[in-house]
């Protein structure tokens, strides 16, 4: 054995054992972290995600049918629901980031919770399930959406294919020739190779995470704990096999199969296939990013009733709670109400009147979608939640506050739904004078009383509606009470008017000027008088 020989052979040995001490380092680290989430119920995916679509299955469902449910972007953004989703979101993979975010807009329910009693009982199928979530991971977004394919397939791309085996061929008649012509078109076909991939790459990494979803949907729906899957693989758990040739490995083995590939122009017959194959049976498709992400969001769900204080709730004919909470505040305060009758809100800035809304609207949409509420019990109605609160003015729109607030509440009447609608208005009509506001205020009301489909929990600080509205809406408030030069909130809702005002001692307690506060004590006697 040459010098020579025996460099390339121990080279060659020393790049194949780096790989393997590589990949089996990885496995490892894996194995133990997962292991580690598994017992301490850990987030498992900490990291920040740029390039993140979780919001692609809702706008793919949301376009595709009609949904009088579906939580608006006024309401997602009054609600702070992004925050609630990001804390709900212990998912694995980008397909249950997906099904956990559309069931929070669009209120379809996760259906199989069946699934997570059988957890604890069949803890290394748990265990299996979460790894294959886990292998999925958030590397590729699906797009839920085949039209993104186009043909790039070509007559010529098969002629192209087989001009190095007619080299070949060649070869035997005259080897110079032959030879010349198998390097020729294994530079064009090199070229084409790379010109096609590159208006493909997006495509072919959607193309690979549906050839996973659909081997994934056939391994887990085997498993004795999950759900059946009640569509045909056949068609497609074959071809979806051949997914992985799509991907090129960034190593040095991964180089050479790429190259050969090109050569043979591989990636667009493989490309054509499978897009072909999965159009043809993308309802199948769909169906799989659905299985995978119900699992998924399920799995989150688990995870977050182990870290919160939630239970289930019941449905029934009305909404009542105990011990609700707002569940983005941490050691926030508890209520227990029976909402059987439209409400007007009244109290104290800062008293607690919003985050009760909120906390009331907040835990009917976690009811309706992931059935967890923060609460001791919910019972709720099935129903649409409608929010106008955080109203602002728009420089971009030229919008002013009222005309925000305006188109705010209009969405409130058009509303074309015989399902229960629950309306959460905050300080209604506050961008405009103290006279037009209580007359609007009182109109808007009572025209929403009318309809016996129509709740309405709304808070205001003009205590002359408390009077006029007494017969439709029963009242109830927040206050608190000045302790020792502090103003200190229970943040407990009751029963009745509010009687207490905080605003001039919030100014007394902020170290104003004297003489504004007493200035303003003395004009708020004049107006009572």
């Amino acid at each position: 054995m040459t010098p020579n020989t025996f460099f390339m052979m121990l080279l060659v040995v020393a790049i194949v054992g780096t790989i393997l001490i590589t990949e089996t380092v990885r496995r490892i680290r894996h194995h133990r972290l997962l292991e580690y989430h598994m017992t301490h119920f850990t987030r498992y995916d900490t990291s920040e995600n740029p390039h993140a679509v979780y919001d692609a299955y809702f706008r793919n469902e949301n376009e595709s049918r009609a949904n009088d449910a579906i939580i608006d972007d006024k309401t997602w953004s009054d609600l702070s629901m992004d925050l609630v989703f990001e804390q709900l979101n212990f998912t694995y993979s980008a397909m249950g980031e997906n099904q956990l975010y559309s069931a929070l807009r669009l209120q379809y329910p996760l259906v199989h919770y069946d699934f997570l009693d059988q957890l604890e009982a069949y803890p290394n199928e748990h265990k299996t399930i979460v790894k294959r979530l886990t292998d999925i991971g958030k590397s590729i977004y699906p797009t839920y959406d085949h039209s993104i394919f186009e043909n790039q397939y070509s007559w010529y791309h098969t002629l192209l294919a087989t001009l190095p085996f007619i080299g070949v061929i060649v070869c035997f008649f005259d080897l110079g020739k032959g030879l010349l012509w198998i390097c020729f078109s294994l530079l064009i076909n090199i070229v084409i190779s790379f010109r096609f991939n590159y208006y493909v790459e997006k495509d072919l990494k959607q193309l690979f995470i549906m050839g996973r979803a659909v081997r994934e949907t056939e391994i887990l729906s085997k498993l004795s704990i999950t759900p059946d899957f009640n569509h045909s693989l056949k068609p497609l758990s074959f071809i979806s096999r051949f997914r992985y040739l799509l991907i090129n490995v960034e190593t040095i083995p991964g180089y050479f199969v790429m190259l050969f590939k090109y050569m043979f122009l591989i990636d667009i017959h493989l490309y054509t296939t499978l897009v072909c194959r999965f159009k043809g049976h993308y309802d199948t498709v769909l169906a799989c990013f659905r299985y995978i992400g119900e699992l998924d969001s399920l799995l989150a769900v688990y995870q977050y009733r182990h870290h919160y204080d939630t239970t289930e709730p019941v449905i029934a004919d009305s909404v009542q709670f105990e011990g609700l909470t707002h569940p983005l505040i941490e050691d926030a305060v508890p209520n227990d109400f029976k909402f059987n009758q439209n409400i007007l809100l009244t109290g104290s800035n800062a008293s607690g009147k919003s985050t009760f809304m909120k906390a009331v609207a907040l835990n009917l949409i976690l009811a309706q979608a992931i059935r967890t509420v923060t609460a001791d019990k919910f019972q709720f109605v099935p129903c649409i939640v409608k929010t106008t609160m955080a109203n602002a003015d728009d420089v971009t729109s030229g919008d002013s506050y009222f005309m925000a607030e305006l188109k705010s509440l209009k969405r409130l009447f058009q509303q074309d739904s015989e399902a229960p609608l629950y309306y959460f208005i905050d300080e209604i009509f506050k961008g405009t004078n103290t006279t037009e506001r209580v007359a609007a205020s009182h109109a808007v009301l009572e025209y929403l009383n009318e309809s016996p489909q129509t709740h309405v929990i709304a808070a205001t600080h003009d205590i002359e509606l408390t009077d006029v509205l007494a017969a439709q809406y029963a009242n109830y408030h927040f206050n608190e009470r000045v302790t020792d030069g502090e103003i200190v909130f229970d943040y407990q809702i009751k029963e009745g008017p509010a009687n207490t005002r905080n605003a001039l001692e919030l100014i007394r307690i902020m170290k104003f000027p004297n003489r504004i506060y007493t200035d303003a004590q003395e004009y708020v006697k004049q107006l009572e008088s």
